[in-house]
C-alpha cells in the first residue's frame, strides 16, 4: 500500500503596511507521498491559488478575511502555505518535510527577513487594534482649502441634482464622527455638527439603469475599469470625505458601506481611486472661490 500525506494548507494574506500576514486554514488534501512533490509545485506556482484550490474556497476565505479589510485596507497579495504534513493512515506530524518546504520556497523566511510577523486569523481579530498601521493620511488630500474660499452650498446643491435619479437628497451630506482606533475610518453620526462629512459622488444605479452614475453627471458603463481600492455595489458607493479643522477644509477619497456587519455605516479612506481620481479632483476644483 502506497504511503499518503495528509497535507493542511492556509492562504496567507499579506498586509503591508501593517508589516503582517495573517493565516486562514484552508483545509488539508490527502495525496500519494510520490506525487507529493508535483502537488506542491502546482500550488505555489504563480496563480497558483487558482489553479490548486476550489473556486469556494477561495470565495469563503476572502469572505471571511473581508472584516479585517475595515481597519488594515485591502491584503497586498495572498500567498499558499503548508503549514503542517501528517501521515495519513498514522496521523504523525512530519515536521521535517514542513522544514523541506519552508527551506525549498523560502516564504515564510524571506517575509520574516523584512519584518513580517505571522499570524492566524483568529488572533489578528482579537487583537485588530495592535495592527492598524500608522501612517500619515494628509498625503491623500486631493484638495485644501480654507473654509471661506470653498462654496460649500452649491458643490452639495450640484451633487444632489446630479445624482437627484439616485440617492436620496436627505442623504447628502452625512455627518461622520472619526473612529478611536484609525484615522481612515469613519461611522455615522447623528449628530447635527460635526466637523467631518460624507458626500457621494459616484453611485451604483443597477437598480433601474447600467452601470454608476457620478456626481458630474457622467456614466460609467464599464465596470471592468480600474477602480483602484474603491468598490462600488448596491450598499457601496465612493465620495468624499470632508474634514473640517482650524478655519482648513480637507477632501479625501473614501468608500461609504450602508451595511456593514455591525449594522454601522461607515467611511473609509482609501490610497488609491482609479478612474475616479481625476474625475472627483476635477469635480470638486469647480467650487473653490
Amino acid at each position: 500500500m502506497k504511503k499518503q500525506l495528509e497535507i493542511d494548507y492556509s492562504f496567507g494574506y499579506v498586509f503591508d503596511k501593517s508589516k503582517l500576514i495573517v493565516m486562514y486554514p484552508v483545509g488539508s488534501n490527502v495525496i500519494d507521498e510520490e506525487d507529493y512533490e508535483m502537488e506542491v509545485e502546482v500550488a505555489f506556482l504563480e496563480d497558483g491559488i487558482e489553479e490548486a484550490f476550489e473556486e469556494s474556497d477561495i470565495k469563503e476565505a476572502n469572505a471571511t478575511i473581508k472584516p479585517l479589510e475595515m481597519f488594515l485596507m485591502k491584503p497586498n497579495k495572498i500567498i499558499p502555505f503548508v503549514t503542517n504534513i501528517k501521515d495519513a493512515n498514522t496521523k504523525a506530524e512530519l515536521p521535517k518535510l514542513v522544514k523541506e518546504f519552508d527551506e525549498e520556497y523560502e516564504i515564510k523566511e524571506n517575509y520574516i527577513n523584512k519584518g513580517y510577523e505571522i499570524k492566524d486569523i483568529y488572533h489578528v481579530f482579537q487583537n485588530v487594534a495592535n495592527y492598524i498601521p500608522k501612517e500619515n493620511i494628509e498625503t491623500l488630500n486631493i484638495l485644501k482649502v480654507e473654509s471661506e474660499k470653498f462654496d460649500m452650498e452649491s458643490f452639495t446643491k450640484t451633487i444632489k441634482e446630479n445624482l437627484d435619479e439616485a440617492v436620496d437628497e436627505s442623504l447628502i451630506p452625512v455627518n461622520m464622527v472619526k473612529s478611536s482606533l484609525t484615522d481612515r475610518l469613519f461611522v455615522k453620526s447623528d449628530e447635527k455638527d460635526t466637523k467631518s462629512k460624507y458626500v457621494v459622488f459616484a453611485t451604483d444605479i443597477s437598480t433601474y439603469s447600467k452601470g454608476i452614475l457620478c456626481g458630474n453627471k457622467e456614466i460609467v458603463e464599464d465596470l471592468n475599469l480600474d477602480m483602484g481600492d474603491l468598490e462600488i455595489s448596491n450598499t457601496k458607493d465612493a465620495g468624499y470625505l470632508i474634514n473640517e479643522v482650524d478655519g482648513y477644509l480637507t477632501f479625501k477619497i473614501a468608500n461609504f458601506n450602508s451595511q456593514t456587519e455591525n449594522k454601522n455605516q461607515v467611511a473609509q479612506i482609501v490610497d488609491y481611486s482609479g478612474i475616479f481620481k481625476s474625475m472627483m479632483i476635477n469635480f470638486v476644483n469647480q467650487f473653490v472661490k
